[in-house]
């Protein structure tokens, strides 16, 4: 199923010096002699993408916490819909993994703002200065955030790092934001070992059925490591460090031989030996079962493995893209779940009977994955077997709205005289029974019944970011 592990693989060359994000390099592969996909009818379900209640809820999170504290010590991570903090954000400390996500959304916001102002849902009265405002927050919410690039205790760093400050680069030609993401890349690289073949992804697993905390014993790799490997390609090409690419490389090969099943099926957690690299333990942290499907984690192993063959065009790593892919479709169409059957369960072998709850956050991870693939398969004149995967990203999309978008339609404030233009925009809480802090409901960060904290049924900061970074990845690719 995978290569050997100690192969060598020749990454790929960029035309230019300065690297594109996947699926613009996608875009530019595509033969010019091919008839364009055409672009999926714009319903209900995709217009939910590009509404002012998506910009007036998260312009509303990011002034209101910012007015408590400039610069943030913390950052929203979930939303309960119960007790006192009841569809509010709970805030982590700016260390937590979650941190590069809000400011992420609001740089989704910039780009549209900058790239495609059609998209972008606004009272006229706020646009001549919106755009100005807009980056002083985000660039508000990010210094915290660059102080994140050179910590090497975390694999997480291209979730930290790349939402906002690759963004801030690519948007703005902001030179310190671009030393950030590749210091961050050098950190990350900092982790790997070569006796594994992998990049560590914790340094310890703690819950009610195991303990793994002494480093020179276990070695600790999860499937969300595949969607950190985007960050060592980036600052690979564009310094030029090619053992940042043989890195991501490598440490994506390990993956697929030891992580991803012979059904396409992935583990959340393996454990190798730290001396020999041998696998110790194949388990779950988040998932139903150490043997079941997490459905998250699939989802970060699509998205993972097609950004890895973005960069490599490794034909290993497409096909293990397609069958991720396939495997997580299949799951979805054979789901005995009564309504919405594509919103995922949060795991996929959780008992029905069990009551499991959806997680909206895996079927936005997997959205991205599935429209970057299909962008990659019209390239390669797989047009047909392109639509398929098109064509379950807008169902995934259609079904969240209707199962999981919040109630709470945000707006903004609009003065009744000229005087308020140019004004800062102000977004009302929503009315009682109504008011949520996010786009999304429905999410599931931790299920396991042995997990020390259990929280599910939520809003999480990801699904939103996913959901906003899906509409953008529809407008870069000119298909709404």
């Amino acid at each position: 199923m995978a290569s050997n592990p100690g192969d060598k693989i020749d990454s790929l060359t960029p035309a230019s010096s300065v690297a594109s994000s996947p699926e613009v390099a996608a875009q530019n592969r595509q033969p010019k002699s091919e008839a364009p996909t055409t672009p999926p009818r714009l319903g209900i379900e995709l217009s939910e993408l590009f509404t002012e209640n998506v910009v007036a809820t998260i312009w509303r999170v990011a002034v209101r916490e910012l007015a408590k504290q400039n610069p943030p010590t913390h950052y929203p991570e979930y939303i309960t819909t119960s007790g006192p903090e009841a569809t509010y954000y709970t805030l982590r400390e700016a260390a937590f993994w979650t941190c590069g996500f809000f400011p992420g959304s609001m740089y989704a916001l910039l780009e549209r703002s900058m790239k495609y102002p059609q998209s972008l849902p606004l009272p006229s009265v706020f646009r001549p200065t919106f755009q100005a405002q807009l980056i002083k927050l985000c660039r508000d919410w990010v210094i915290p955030i660059r102080a994140m690039a050179t910590r090497t205790d975390t694999h997480d760093m291209s979730f930290i790092i790349q939402p906002a400050l690759r963004m801030d680069w690519e948007l703005t030609g902001n030179t310190e934001s671009l030393k950030n993401v590749i210091t961050a890349a050098e950190s990350l690289a900092s982790r790997y070992d070569e006796r594994v073949g992998a990049i560590r992804s914790w340094d310890q697993a703690v819950n009610k059925r195991y303990s793994f905390t002494d480093m020179e014993e276990d070695f600790l790799v999860i499937i969300d490591s595949m969607c950190n490997l985007d960050l060592l390609y980036y600052a690979g090409h564009q310094t030029g460090n090619q053992k940042l690419i043989d890195i991501a490389t490598q440490h994506a090969h390990t993956v697929l031989k030891t992580i991803v099943r012979k059904d396409w099926s992935t583990y959340h957690l393996l454990n190798f030996s730290a001396r020999t690299g041998a696998i110790k333990n194949q388990l779950t942290n988040q998932g139903y079962r150490d043997w079941s499907t997490w459905s998250r984690g699939q989802a970060w192993a699509i998205l993972g493995f097609t950004q890895t063959y973005s960069w490599t065009r490794d034909p290993v790593f497409l096909d293990a893209a397609i069958q991720v892919s396939k495997y997580f479709i299949g799951r979805l169409e054979t789901s005995e779940v009564e309504s919405q059957r594509y919103v995922p369960l949060w795991d996929f072998d959780a008992p029905l009977e069990t009551k499991p709850p959806r997680d909206s956050s895996a079927g936005m991870i997997a959205v991205n994955g599935f429209l970057l693939l299909h962008q990659i398969l019209v390239s390669e004149h797989r047009s047909e077997e392109a639509k398929g995967f098109l064509d379950v990203a807008v169902r995934i999309i259609g079904e969240t709205v209707e199962l999981a978008l919040s109630r709470d339609r945000a707006e903004f404030e609009v003065p009744g005289d000229v005087e308020g233009k140019g004004k800062e925009p102000v977004v009302r809480d929503g009315e009682r029974g109504r008011h949520w802090d996010g786009i999304l409901m429905h999410a599931t960060a931790n299920n396991n019944e042995d997990a020390i904290k259990r929280y599910w049924d939520h809003g999480l900061v990801y699904a939103d970011y996913y959901f906003l970074e899906a509409g953008n990845k529809l407008l870069r690719m000119g298909l709404v």
